[in-house]
């Protein structure tokens, strides 16, 4: 039997790690990974992208280094939990940047790749992890041969990759549920405000899934995104989205990652009419601002009376990211008859909490309220931009659970807004 990888005595003291995240976190790496963290060196910190997976203990991983991540999202908050966790507050369009300059280094990293013609594909994502593959002073690739080989800034060259491990296995899966009565509602209040032709930007999670349900009376929508999963791939096989409209990319999704199921992947694969690109394009305000009426719909925890949006914290605790929200809501604006919308149900804490407040929190800004445009609730549509600091409240308050809506109004009348 071959003897596993020495992960750990690749690894040097003072290093920084990163492997791939989502639907490509590298198991059969990690799993080496864990039973060699008691040989990791001193000083050791990692820089980890969203996981999905509970692959790695997480007590294990806090005592072996020093867990970075960027944000609190999904499995992350098991580092938390574990004492051991840090995040780097950053939007995702400058994580490239950062890695490729040297000002964020990346000495290690493991991938989980698909093979292509003799040497390998990023497949469903493209990340910060890219750009130090021909950094990095050590690579490893897990090379997994039922991975979609896909189109894009998804080429690896051979000689980047310093040592492989082959694996056969499905990519992993996220499984959208049936939207909530309460979801679909906020899906319809969203429909109204896209329009045959626009170009969505649409976020993770149960609320940008609702509202894409909601748009199959529409015409030649496009896609733009940092993210696309499932709901795309129908509305693609309706013939709802077809980015006949966009003047750049004419004719083809555009996202940095792909999270779904087989459906999903199995349309991706060697599909021409796909680009998974670099945050470098995907996420690039200037790039957003040539894509006439781009829609970005994105979730929030919470937003103020002023319009300003909290997607990291509550309670002290880091239970989202800041991920490319923040860049898309600038692109959006940016985007000629572009629009920004921000979708959050009214409450929180099974309706014990209002997610429209006098004041944020945690005190945690994630986008300003600068960048503010459209607040959708189950009750209704806020429109921002353009109104002054108490036409804002008042329109907020409008879409606020009605069991907070005295309270907020009071606030207002005091003059604390």
């Amino acid at each position: 039997m071959t003897e596993p990888l020495d992960l750990a005595g690749l690894i040097q003291a003072g290093d920084r790690i990163a492997w791939s995240g989502v639907a490509l976190e590298p198991l059969r790496l990690l799993e080496i990974f864990e039973s060699q963290l008691d040989r990791v060196p001193s000083g050791v910190s990692t820089l980890l992208n969203i996981s999905i997976t509970n692959a790695i203990d997480a007590e294990a991983l806090t005592k072996a280094l020093k867990v970075v991540t960027i944000g609190g999202s999904v499995t992350h908050r098991r580092f938390q939990d574990a004492g051991g966790f840090d995040v780097l507050p950053v939007n995702y369009s400058v994580l490239p940047e950062l890695v490729s300059s040297g000002a964020l280094r990346l000495d290690c990293v493991f991938l989980q790749v698909a093979p292509s013609g003799g040497a390998y594909n990023h497949s469903l994502m493209v990340d910060c992890l890219a750009d130090a593959v021909s950094n990095a002073r050590v690579v490893v690739a897990e090379v997994n041969d039922q991975l979609p080989v896909t189109f894009g800034d998804t080429s690896i060259a051979a000689h980047d990759v310093d040592h492989v491990v082959h694996v056969s296995r499905p990519a992993l899966e996220v499984t959208s549920r049936p939207a909530r009565d309460l979801e679909t509602e906020i899906g319809r209040h969203v429909s109204r405000l896209i329009r045959d032709g626009d170009t969505l930007e649409v976020g993770l999670g149960s609320l940008p899934d609702a509202v894409l349900e909601c748009l199959h009376d529409k015409r030649d929508l496009g896609v733009h995104s940092g993210t696309i999963g499932d709901r795309v791939v129908e509305l693609t096989e309706a013939g709802i989205i077809t980015n006949a409209k966009k003047p750049i990319d004419t004719g083809k999704c555009i996202t940095a990652t792909l999270l779904g199921t087989q459906k999903l992947y199995r349309w991706a694969h060697g599909n021409p009419l796909l680009e998974v690109r670099s945050p470098r394009y995907t996420h690039d305000i200037a790039v957003h601002a040539q894509v006439p009426n781009l829609v970005g719909v994105n979730s929030v925890l919470e937003v103020d009376l002023t319009g300003q949006f909290n997607s990291e914290t509550l309670g002290g605790r880091h239970v989202g990211v800041i991920g490319g929200q923040s860049d898309f809501m600038r692109g959006a604006i940016r985007s000629p008859g572009g629009r920004n919308i921000v979708v959050m149900e009214s409450t929180a804490r099974r309706g014990s909490v209002s997610r429209i407040s006098a004041s944020l929190s945690d005190g945690v800004v994630t986008a300003t309220r600068a960048n503010a445009d459209f607040i959708v609730t189950e009750y209704g549509i806020a429109e921002l931009r353009g109104r002054t600091l108490q036409e804002r409240a008042t329109a907020l308050i409008a879409i606020a659970h009605p069991d907070f809506r005295r309270q907020l109004q009071d606030t207002l009348d005091q003059g604390l807004v």
